[in-house]
């Protein structure tokens, strides 16, 4: 790809002049708002200044440009510098940065996905613009082999030095180093603050050392373009991921100039007047020089024609270009027609990688990922270079998953259902940021047994429907998870498939289309007299039994399958006619509040012995699920 910034190529006075202009522009829209962050807009606007003016490969004609190059402000606090950014560029006017921090505006308080442009993600939550980043400069890796380095572009990202005290950056870090993704470069904000005061309060570690164990090229400097810029060249030179550490000063140019304070401190009218007299500007708002627009704009689009005509004339000479039109055009939904389960004795878990590989088959941007769980989820593309080994990392698993899909594919992520907790913010960032990121979740219960109540999910069911926007599919057999697999690929959503690791029964009564409406009849029933049942995963087998034996003894019965909550669109207490209804849970009873306050559940932690004898203790056999169904007819 087309590389600019030799140092011929700076403009040492407007370069000077640009960087405090942003700062001020910065400070200009926190004073306005009267909320932000000044600390990071001071001390680190050389970093992006430098990055978008001499090296960001960008389309400003066409945003979406697949070769473009991304960059990630995974400190989402530093959100106005970006701001700034798109300002220099015509991509935001001056009453969008008056708007800062507003309902409905272009300039939220951190970066949101599809609200301001040139944010490729959401960030805030510090250590997940890390880990997307290391996602999306996974699936430019993948691309670049899979497409003749027809794709090749740059990841950057920005973080603090604080912010690397996450366990995900040290999870996704890791893997970019063992990964070896050449093309990602991490900033970090070397300032030495934290928000509760300095960052030797909390860590004395030697950042050199950590980078260099984790297999990355490490670039140190100061904060002028000059040497920011050299920086970056040395990084785009190196054979491994690169990190520079800029050492910054935090409220640079304000009275808490190297103060943790600066963090979050709003400029009164004085300090305002005073920052901008020491920055060299004019003491009023939102005055921005022409001379640095036109300056900044010129070298921009001055790439922009070259990486267009470079990746045409790759692209025209590529012989399968599947891969990189369905991404080009956003085909990231797939539509399951005539697919079939393999209907012999196979636990569910192996009907769902049979699945998995048989659509994986049809469909290139699927990936699979496990966080060292592939022979337990059953979830390994076979005879592919589609998996992504994680190891034990669900945290990094999540947010490299997020950072896959804002690039067009459709990724899969497994681990065991009690796991699901230590990924719950990335999951969190999936549902929040709309992405068709898949997490196939096993072990769903407490018929796992033996292995005891730190692997017995309970609340996590209950749990994950809470979070907006995500959807959980939990299928009792291999017909309805047929049905989840056509709801989950047919849109590119947030989705959890929710899978237990002993179940093989199949039900004739069972429907794939019964997915669709959330919730459907297994078992009918034609009287005036009856109960329903409902249930949904592996339980419902045992409800399906316990409703054979009720009719025997003369109570008639329906059973209902929810499959998917989320999709139920019908008026619940329509469905129940007036009559009983017991919900039956192998999860916390809260689970199924919604439907009925009659619920059949577990609100404690599970125990460790066989399947058998841990059902038997709660009450899960025929015979005791029967007598409890019978206490609340009794009633």
């Amino acid at each position: 790809m087309f590389n600019i910034g030799s140092k011929e190529e700076l403009d040492f006075e407007i370069d000077k002049l640009g960087v405090n202009t942003l700062r001020g522009l910065g400070i200009d829209m926190i004073y306005n708002k009267k909320s932000g962050h000044p600390g990071i807009v001071l001390g680190a606007a050389s970093i992006i200044y430098t990055l978008f003016k001499y090296h960001m490969n960008i389309d400003l004609d066409n945003l979406d440009f697949i070769n473009r190059d991304r960059f990630i402000l995974s400190a989402g606090h530093g959100a106005p510098l970006l701001y700034g950014i798109d300002y220099f560029l015509g991509l935001l006017d001056i009453d969008d940065l008056k708007k800062l921090r507003t309902i409905n505006s272009k300039t939220p308080g951190h970066p949101e996905k599809d609200i301001t442009p040139m944010v490729e993600v959401t960030t805030g939550l510090l250590g997940q613009g890390v880990a997307n980043a290391v996602g999306i400069s996974y699936g430019e890796k993948y691309l670049r082999e899979s497409t003749n380095k027809t794709i090749d572009y740059y990841t950057y990202v920005l973080c603090g030095d604080g912010e690397l005290e996450e366990g995900i950056t040290y999870e996704a870090l890791t893997l970019a180093g063992t990964w070896n993704l050449n093309k990602l470069i991490v900033f970090v904000d070397l300032n030495n603050n934290t928000l509760d005061g300095s960052l030797d309060l909390s860590s004395h570690e030697d950042l050199k050392k950590r980078f260099e164990s984790i297999n990355f090229n490490i670039i140190e400097t100061d904060d002028s373009v000059k040497n920011i810029n050299e920086a970056i060249i040395n990084a785009k030179n190196s054979d491994k991921p690169s990190v520079i550490l800029v050492k910054t000063k935090i409220g640079a140019y304000s009275s808490l100039e190297g103060n943790f304070k600066a963090h979050g401190s709003i400029p009164d009218e004085e300090e305002f007047f005073k920052i901008k007299n020491n920055l060299g500007l004019i003491p009023t708002t939102f005055e921005v020089s022409e001379e640095v627009i036109n300056s900044f704009k010129e070298k921009v689009k001055e790439r922009s024609n070259i990486i267009k005509e470079e990746f045409n004339k790759k692209y025209e000479s590529l012989k399968n270009k599947e891969l990189i039109d369905k991404l080009i055009n956003k085909e990231n939904t797939y539509n399951v027609l005539d697919i079939k389960g393999e209907y012999e004795e196979k636990s569910l878990r192996e009907h769902t990688g049979d699945l998995l590989n048989k659509i994986a088959n049809d469909f290139p941007l699927i990936l699979s990922g496990s966080a060292d769980l592939f022979s337990s989820c059953k979830t390994k593309i076979e005879d592919s270079n589609r998996n992504i080994y994680f190891g034990i990392r669900e945290h990094a698993m999540g947010g490299i998953l997020n950072g896959l899909a804002t690039i067009g594919f459709r990724p899969f992520g497994s681990t065991f259902l009690a796991f699901s907790d230590y990924l719950r913010p990335s999951l969190r960032m999936t549902a929040m940021m709309n992405l068709g990121v898949t997490y196939i979740f096993t072990n769903d219960s407490i018929t796992v047994g033996e292995d005891g109540p730190t692997h017995e999910p309970i609340e996590q069911l209950p749990s994950l429907e809470l979070i907006p926007n995500l959807k959980i599919y939990r299928p009792y057999d291999v017909n309805e998870l047929i049905g989840c697999f056509k709801d989950i690929l047919k849109e590119n959503k947030p989705s959890c498939l929710i899978i237990p690791r002993n179940n093989k029964e199949i039900s004739i009564s069972t429907s794939s289309k019964g997915v669709e409406s959330g919730i459907y009849e297994v078992i009918k029933n034609d009287t005036d007299n009856y109960i329903n049942l409902i249930s949904n995963g592996e339980e419902l087998g045992l409800v399906l039994k316990v409703s054979k034996n009720l009719k025997e003894i003369g109570i008639d019965n329906r059973v209902f399958s929810i499959p998917c909550i989320k999709n139920i669109k019908a008026d619940i207490d329509s469905l129940w006619k007036g009559h009983l209804t017991i919900g039956i849970t192998l999860a916390s009873v809260e689970y199924l509040y919604k439907f009925t306050k009659n619920v059949i559940g577990i609100n404690t932690f599970g125990l460790s012995g066989s399947k058998e004898d841990v059902l038997e203790n709660f009450g899960f056999t025929e015979e005791l699920l029967q007598s409890k169904i019978l206490e609340y007819i009794n009633k």
